[in-house]
């Protein structure tokens, strides 16, 4: 899975994870909304897409290090 993550541009890279790091706080929203939904099933899902979203802008910020360190 981390391999297809690598094969992303940097800019996209960086947009989807930033992206998911900014609707991330809209699950607990959706908490509040609907009571009926556990809290613990919230919080590993914010846990598993913030994971994603760390792996996105790591693997932005490593292919701008690689590539303005080329120079």
């Amino acid at each position: 899975m981390l391999e297809k993550i690598k094969t992303v541009p940097e800019k996209k890279s960086f947009f989807i994870g930033l992206t998911l790091v900014l609707i991330t706080p809209l699950l607990f929203l959706l908490s509040d909304l609907f009571p009926g939904i556990p809290n613990w099933i919230m919080i590993s899902t914010g846990a598993f897409i913030n994971f994603f979203s760390l792996a996105f802008i790591l693997n932005a910020a490593d292919k701008r290090h690689t590539r303005l360190g080329n120079r």
